[in-house]
């Protein structure tokens, strides 16, 4: 009897999600397509159904991209929850950067935004000079793959999927300065630990110069941890406080950067956060919402 494969997956974890709900395990959503706004939990938000099932060559289906990103998931969540329960009195430690790190670079490849780029990068792959010049493919006697098979391969939807676990090992095994970069993460921790931070389907916010450069990703970016949580990562340090709006335009920044969902505990708060959004759209000033982001972390406006 052939096993069931899983149909709901989830491009942001539901225990990731869990960071951003209410008391009663809720948030309100925000679907910037229908514009409307829609009470749920994690388990039923941010998935699509049969997002990382695979078609093999013999035609069966296989769920076991979706298996992989679970088990890798599960390795962060220890060090997720350590840093969640952290405050601002003590340091976070190395090795839980590590993991968030680690966790940060398959979730970035996986969300549906960036398909198309992972599309572009996967036909790059095992040719001469490539970024990806750690794996290879080879028969079960050793031989390297034949160029006329890497080709065909290439092409498959199969392949394609399937490179968002080898796309963030580029970060790793390519580029020593991702150890060196964990030193200019700082966490900011809400005052009363109140959840004012919102949380988008496209969550990690980048100043837009190289987000898919397998090489130099995730160098400068903001991404909430949970509703009271921020982790920034700039080379220069940023201010030790922020000014009451950066928070407002920060949630801009997740809402212009999210392809269709955003979610907030509270839906006053989130309502007024579109308005302000919308503003920006009217006055025709999104293109400035992230860089004037990105110019509050540094006190420059």
């Amino acid at each position: 009897m052939k096993q069931k494969i899983s149909k709901k997956h989830h491009y942001l974890p539901s225990y990731y999600l869990k960071g951003f709900t209410n008391s009663a395990g809720t948030f309100f959503v925000y679907d910037k397509e229908a514009d409307n706004i829609f009470e749920s939990i994690p388990d039923d938000s941010f998935f699509e159904n049969h997002l990382n099932t695979i078609v093999l060559p013999d035609g069966t289906k296989s769920d076991f991209l979706e298996q992989a990103h679970t088990e890798l998931e599960g390795k962060s969540w220890d060090s997720i929850e350590n840093i969640r329960n952290s405050s601002f009195k003590e340091s976070v430690l190395l090795i839980d950067k590590m993991n968030l790190f680690l966790f940060l670079l398959f979730l970035h490849w996986r969300l549906p935004g960036n398909y198309i780029h992972l599309k572009g990068l996967s036909d790059q792959m095992f040719a001469r000079g490539s970024d990806f010049n750690y794996f290879d493919i080879v028969d079960v006697h050793g031989n390297q793959a034949s160029e006329e098979f890497l080709t065909k391969l290439k092409k498959t939807e199969m392949w394609r999927k399937s490179s968002q676990l080898v796309v963030p090992f580029a970060r790793l095994f390519n580029n020593n300065e991702w150890f060196d970069d964990l030193g200019n993460w700082r966490f900011y921790y809400t005052e009363n630990e109140k959840s004012w931070h919102i949380i988008g389907d496209n969550p990690i916010v980048t100043n837009g110069e190289e987000d898919h450069d397998p090489m130099r990703c995730l160098k400068s970016f903001i991404f909430p941890l949970s509703g009271n949580i921020l982790l920034i990562s700039i080379d220069e340090k940023p201010l030790d406080t922020f000014p009451p709006e950066f928070i407002v335009q920060l949630s801009a920044s997740i809402i212009q950067r999210s392809n269709r969902f955003v979610a907030c505990q509270n839906k006053s708060y989130l309502l007024a956060l579109i308005d302000y959004y919308k503003l920006n759209i009217n006055l025709n000033n999104q293109d400035r919402i992230i860089d004037d982001l990105f110019s509050m972390l540094k006190g420059k406006t």
